[in-house]
């Protein structure tokens, strides 16, 4: 009998411990998808061939989203930048508030790269594409402005956020994120949006969250994309709006910065990208948004040759296989201010109704 207990005892351990370590992985795989998103399911089931994080990264440098981001830029090197402070742009007069850590705020110009034509590339591909034979092709678009929807603005970090104000300096525990959309990327899709609108283009601008889970913000604002294209069959141009973040090892943050027309904006840098070795395997159209972005280039340059930052061409998708017109801009960091990064939008939103203007049917 006292063997008999003692077994049934070994036999509950044994049952305990098999169904504790089964409450464990399912808790696992529940945070796992709440960080991830539906996406990791679809990618542990074999349905998803590629997580998003395996896609090159575009941020300069770590921020508190880096671990897991989604671009990289190439770092900016020495002879890339111009600093502002030698051209003497007015900025607020301010002293940190000595019990808070601070770090400095640093004006600059970015430049460097390829030219091409008036403007320059950087182009981090190794594809042998001639950039400046790809820009004599006209962008594959058409667009009617009679007002139905043609262009779609949405924004994949959507919450990526501005500074009020420019003082020189940064607070290190500042929140360069918020759901204000009054003070983050919104705001800029929205001054593109009244540009075009103006010139007579119609418009959607998706406001959508879909980084409140940062891991999995490109599987969200695809299918934004995708239920924005199945509603309006029209729309030929879509524009991820982004901003971007600068910070040296020294903890100083980059905020470029162009002068137009007597006034501050932030500077704007847009992302083109490739698939010529077909690597990514669903991006056959890369040449078309290629083309879109080089003219686009060419013409902000010519209008404001200070707004742009050297093109960005690197093997990277980011959702710009969803049309022929695809384009992703990061409009200044987030030490910039949101009055800059509002004014670059406007001027954006100028380039780009001339621009496709000039395809009107």
């Amino acid at each position: 009998m006292r063997k008999s207990k003692s077994s049934v005892l070994k036999n509950f351990a044994v049952f305990s411990s098999v169904f504790i370590c089964i409450i464990c992985i399912v808790l696992k795989i529940k945070d796992m998808t709440l960080d991830e998103g539906a996406e990791f399911l679809l990618y542990t089931a074999g349905i998803v061939a590629q997580k998003e994080s395996a896609q090159p990264e575009i941020k300069q440098t770590q921020t508190e989203e880096s671990t897991n981001q989604t671009h990289e830029f190439n770092m900016i090197e020495d002879g890339d930048i111009v600093p502002y402070h030698q051209i003497e742009l007015p900025q607020n007069a301010a002293e940190p508030d000595p019990a808070k850590e601070s770090l400095p705020v640093e004006e600059i110009k970015a430049q460097g790269g390829t030219l091409i034509d008036n403007f320059y590339v950087k182009d981090s591909t190794e594809s042998g594409t001639n950039l400046a034979e790809e820009l004599l092709n006209n962008p594959a678009i058409q667009i009617k402005a009679d007002g139905s929807p043609e262009v779609l603005l949405y924004h994949t970090h959507t919450s990526e956020a501005y500074m009020d104000q420019f003082t020189g300096f940064y607070y290190t525990d500042f929140s360069t994120r918020t759901q204000n959309q009054d003070m983050n990327v919104v705001s800029v899709g929205e001054s593109i949006k009244a540009e075009l609108e103006k010139a007579g283009i119609g418009v959607i601008h998706d406001t959508s969250v879909n980084d409140l889970s940062f891991n999995g913000s490109y599987a969200r604002s695809w299918e934004v994309l995708q239920n924005n294209l199945a509603a309006n069959s029209g729309i030929q141009v879509t524009i991820d709006i982004h901003r971007d973040s600068m910070t040296t090892e020294a903890g100083v943050k980059y905020k470029p910065t162009a002068e137009i027309g007597g006034r501050k904006a932030a500077q704007v840098m847009i992302l083109a990208g490739c698939d010529a070795n077909g690597d990514w395997g669903d991006f056959p159209d890369w040449l078309d948004n290629l083309h879109l972005a080089l003219r686009f280039q060419q013409k902000a340059m010519q209008k404001y040759p200070d707004l742009m930052r050297p093109l960005l061409f690197s093997n990277s998708k980011y959702n710009m296989n969803a049309t022929k017109g695809s384009m992703l801009i990061e409009v200044g960091t987030e030490v910039n201010t949101m009055v800059e990064a509002e004014y670059s939008g406007s001027l954006i939103g100028e380039v780009l109704a001339e621009l496709l203007l000039d395809s009107k049917v």
